[in-house]
């Protein structure tokens, strides 16, 4: 994870660097130019991104039930009271699980948990793989 974190480091540092110059418009020639190492740990970096197709988020599993009707009600509900907020079921026999919101960590969903208590009770944070195309859709 050190790794991973001195590559975005570095990253960060050619991006600020490329826009301290962008005000010149074209007035000179920027040339960056990474050491072979750096370049190797970047390639290495994107194609761990691109191959992984899940990540880890926060994320809060309002029902867990056996009636599929109780699910639906709940899900109904939620619409009602959050429309725009991310919902989704999942079955894991013999459980109907119903989870809503992406967060990157668990801090952030507390607000939101503690006022979906009001309306269901048993809501509870959950740490889920998250499929990057559901994150990029919402």
């Amino acid at each position: 994870m050190d790794m991973v974190r001195r590559i975005n480091f570095l990253f960060l540092i050619q991006v600020v660097m490329i826009l301290l110059y962008l005000p010149s418009f074209g007035q000179s020639n920027i040339s960056l130019k990474a050491s072979y190492s750096v370049n190797t740990m970047m390639e290495k970096f994107v194609e761990n991104g691109k191959a992984n197709e899940n990540i880890k988020a926060w994320r809060i599993q309002i029902v867990t039930t056996d009636d599929r009707r109780q699910m639906e009600s709940a899900m109904s509900t939620f619409t009602s009271l959050y429309p725009g907020v991310n919902m989704d079921w999942k079955h894991v026999a013999p459980y109907y699980q119903v989870r809503v919101g992406y967060y990157e960590n668990k801090n952030r969903l507390m607000p939101f948990l503690l006022d979906l208590k009001k309306t269901f009770p048993s809501a509870t944070p959950v740490y889920d793989q998250v499929s990057k195309r559901a994150l990029v859709s919402n």
